[in-house]
């Protein structure tokens, strides 16, 4: 339905304000100490909203319908597009693609990495544990003591190639790593840094 040039769009936000609010107030019922004015006891302090009211009271019991039934379809429309702008989209994006990945770790790591002869097995042990952590519990912090600095060494390049966020500090006289995520979700490149070296050699 398209609004034509009589409709005010004054009405419009306002009828689309209550409808928004009348939406949230179970959701937010939950979590509310003190009850809140209604939403019309709002709007019969606000002489501009009062004028919109009036001028949407005067119209013809089908025009109203009509408006009423414009503005629920916006509304129901809203979360999907919410939904759409905030949904996970990393996984589509170039920037996850394995060199774009790579390109992630920071130069040092990487002239490291291709300086020397990397243990295989210990990088894919470290991929393992960023994973099976980090899927099960993508919003919590990992955390282990590591004395080898090449083995925390390791663990960094695996946390930036992966878009996590590795950090190393000292705690009881030891090193001590935690590691997070920064995404509500944890998607991990579909090629793992292992296998990448791998295939660059």
């Amino acid at each position: 339905m398209s609004l034509n040039n009589s409709y005010s769009p004054f009405l419009a936000h306002y009828l689309m304000t209550l409808l928004e609010r009348d939406e949230c107030v179970a959701e937010e019922s939950d979590t509310r100490i003190t009850t809140p004015p209604s939403i019309f006891a709002e709007a019969c302090n606000n002489e501009t909203y009062i004028e919109i009211w009036n001028d949407f009271m005067n119209r013809t019991g089908e025009e109203q319908e009509k408006v009423l039934l414009y503005l629920e379809q916006e509304v129901r429309q809203k979360p999907k597009e919410r939904t759409n702008k905030t949904r996970d989209k990393r996984a589509e994006y170039p920037g996850y693609t394995p060199e774009e990945c790579y390109q992630r770790i920071n130069r040092s790591l990487r002239g490291t990495l291709k300086r020397r002869q990397i243990p295989m097995g210990t990088l894919e042990c470290l991929e393992e544990e960023m994973l099976s952590f980090f899927s099960v519990t993508p919003e919590s912090v990992y955390t282990a003591m590591m004395e080898n600095s090449y083995q925390r060494l390791l663990l960094h390049a695996v946390c930036q190639y992966m878009d996590l966020v590795s950090a190393s500090s000292e705690f009881k006289g030891k090193r001590q790593m935690r590691v997070v995520n920064r995404h509500k979700k944890f998607c991990p490149p579909e090629l793992l840094l292992s296998s990448y070296l791998q295939m660059k050699c």
